[in-house]
């Protein structure tokens, strides 16, 4: 089997779209020209796996700068067909992904990784990314309309678009404030949502989250490596 590893094309948005809707059903379908303004953006890098004529898995993922300067690559969404599992596809694109973020300029490269989706950790550890133990939730406020624009500016907030939303994380400071002055933004600019990935040791900025109505969505772990040239172990 010949897999080739190469940027997405809008001629890939149909193929690219039937993967991920194979892999996460229940999921809000991505529209198809939503998607290709995404894949477009110069801060943003997506690879399709095409075998046998046709799309069989993908990698997307793009930069953000963290509040310290650090420029990261940001590893957001991997997808096989289920049909071409276990061939070694996903190495590949998390192999290739990994090099074109480092030059794009990035200090680091980072997943986002459920605690119980063990298929992934396997295929980040075996290039070369390392888990931090911390379990994290990912918290969400999907409705920011009912925020009043007296929110003062609080936190770190990071703008982006994705191929399953355009929103906003939240860093830095885990305030009441951070958290509504993030949903402000978020209805003031219509985003879809507003995020934050908290240590779950972090009680505070737990409390504080859930008091601004965001959601815990998951338990997740961050998977990260610093090198600009991964081998496959």
């Amino acid at each position: 089997m010949t897999i080739q590893i190469r940027r997405a094309t809008a001629e890939d948005i149909t193929g690219l779209l039937a993967v991920k809707n194979s892999v996460w059903p229940d999921e809000t379908v991505t529209e198809a020209s939503y998607a290709a303004r995404v894949i477009a953006e110069p801060d943003h890098i997506t690879l399709v796996a095409e075998t046998e004529g046709r799309v069989a898995g993908f990698i997307d993922g793009f930069l953000t700068l963290a509040a310290n300067g650090m420029r990261r690559w940001e590893v957001d969404l991997l997808a096989v067909r289920p049909d071409y599992r276990q061939r070694g596809l996903a190495r590949q694109l998390i192999m290739a992904h990994t090099r074109d973020g480092f030059l794009m300029g990035a200090d680091t490269a980072r997943a986002l990784i459920k605690t119980d989706n063990i298929a992934s950790q396997r295929a980040f550890a075996a290039c070369g990314y390392t888990c931090d133990d911390q379990p994290h939730g990912l918290y969400i406020s999907a409705d920011g309309s009912q925020i009043p624009e007296a929110a003062l500016p609080d936190g770190y907030l990071i703008p982006v678009s994705t191929l399953n939303y355009r929103g906003l994380w939240v860093e830095g400071v885990w305030s009441d404030g951070a958290f509504r002055y993030a949903q402000t933004v978020q209805a003031r600019h219509q985003y879809d949502a507003a995020g934050a990935v908290l240590p779950l040791d972090h009680r505070e900025a737990v409390a504080a989250a859930e008091r601004a109505s965001f959601v815990q969505v998951g338990i997740y772990q961050w998977w990260f490596t610093t090198d600009a040239a991964p081998a496959p172990r």
